[in-house]
């Protein structure tokens, strides 16, 4: 019977759970969800802008409710690198390693629950986001038009933005293993990176495009994630950040290859 319980352990599908379970029965995990949902609601309760006088309210609504995803976007890829670091910072690395002794397997699981976590935030943060903007501007038509494809473009590329980046930031995490060093990474590549063309670095104009910023706008077309200078594209953002994400736990991969913890 423990020989079959080991055996479970080592599985794709029984690795994710342990990491679900490790990450639902940690304190930040109530916190990372209760200040996604209040800042993003802040943000577009307190927000003064106003609806167009036209027919392109429906298309002002969405982009609106996509508006609100970026603090909670920034917050769940500092959590998901934190999560990573977190395995040597607390030493739960030991234990972990010697549940699952293959180290792309526990990468592949830890990377695969801080995904659902994030999509399953970004999801509801959204819900609520809409609830938010549908009501505060009822009087001046704000509705949602499920027949405009920009609209399920956004209901579906937020999450899909907030996924992969939380799996890069995994990556990110395993890779640097020292929280202060990992976060500033995440923070740097995320906000200060996209913003710097606006400080006097016009050349990094130029390379936001691909960043996951970048990416991420062109995703889903709507401004939400920061500063981009060429559309590439929901094919194209969506490779680009593909690439973040698998790049950053391939080299993460390679480095726990090499060492000896």
């Amino acid at each position: 019977m423990s020989v079959a319980v080991a055996e479970s352990r080592l599985t794709y599908g029984g690795a994710v759970r342990a990491e679900l379970l490790k990450l639902t029965t940690t304190r930040g995990f109530v916190w990372v969800v209760l200040w996604s949902l209040v800042l993003s609601g802040l943000m577009l309760a307190t927000s003064s802008a106003a609806p167009p006088a036209d027919a392109t309210v429906a298309e002002w609504t969405v982009m609106t409710v996509a508006g609100g995803i970026l603090m909670p976007w920034v917050i769940l890829a500092v959590y998901a690198a934190l999560q990573a670091t977190g395995e040597w910072t607390s030493g739960m690395f030991r234990v972990s390693f010697a549940i699952v002794p293959r180290r792309n397997l526990w990468l592949a699981a830890k990377a695969t629950a801080l995904a659902i976590f994030a999509g399953l935030v970004a999801i509801a943060v959204t819900a609520l986001d809409t609830v938010i903007v549908l009501a505060k501007y009822s009087a001046e038509g704000a509705t949602i038009d499920w027949t405009l494809g920009h609209t399920w473009q956004i209901f579906i590329g937020v999450p899909a933005v907030c996924i992969m980046t939380a799996v890069m930031a995994v990556g990110i995490g395993a890779l640097i293993r020292t929280s202060g060093i990992a976060v500033t990474a995440v923070i740097v590549l995320l906000v200060v990176l996209p913003f710097a063309a606006f400080f006097g670095f016009e050349w990094v104009a130029h390379i936001t495009s691909f960043l996951p910023s970048g990416a991420g706008d062109s995703l889903i077309s709507a401004g939400a994630f920061g500063a981009t200078s060429d559309d590439l594209g929901i094919l194209g953002g969506a490779a680009v950040l593909l690439a973040w994400s698998v790049g950053a736990c391939v080299a993460a991969s390679v480095a726990m290859s090499r060492r000896d913890a």
